[in-house]
């Protein structure tokens, strides 16, 4: 019986979650992925630079490795025109985001203590958790100007 009614209460506790998706696109003119490009299609960003938008359908791949926070600047971001929900789901992107750059940072370097990689790789990995987390705080400043109405 107690099972029943713990999982009677986990679906309850679901049922409130928005159900939405997100994941992050690098806008850069006619290099832009194919995966990114109906996210894309508001973005105009100027020849040579690349401007990061969200696209709300998508499901992001985060995990070891894998983050979207990595290898894409967050400086000029645009979010559109998101819902509740949608913004949510970015905010909850950029978390998770965050929590996996911190987990790779400790295993990165758990790896270099163990002798398993040397130190300049040790030092990259560092390195490219810095600009997560740099991107991290981009992406929740971006996230507080929308929700507040001034982006």
């Amino acid at each position: 019986m107690k099972p029943l009614i713990a999982l009677a209460i986990g679906l309850l506790c679901l049922a409130g979650v928005p159900a939405t998706a997100a994941g992050l696109c690098n806008c850069c003119g006619d290099q832009t992925v194919p995966s990114c490009a109906n996210a894309c299609t508001a973005v105009k960003p100027p020849k040579g630079q690349c401007v990061a938008t969200v696209d709300y359908a998508a499901k992001a791949g985060i995990g070891a490795g894998q983050n979207p926070l990595y290898n894409i600047s967050l400086r000029n971001m645009w979010l559109g025109s998101p819902d509740r929900d949608g913004l949510e789901a970015f905010r909850r992107l950029l978390e998770g985001s965050r929590r996996w750059a911190e987990r790779d940072r400790k295993s990165a370097l758990r790896a270099h203590a163990r002798g398993k990689i040397d130190k300049a790789t040790s030092a990259a990995m560092v390195k490219r958790y810095d600009d997560a987390i740099v991107n991290y705080y981009l992406g929740i400043q971006a996230f507080r100007l929308a929700r507040d109405g001034v982006n």
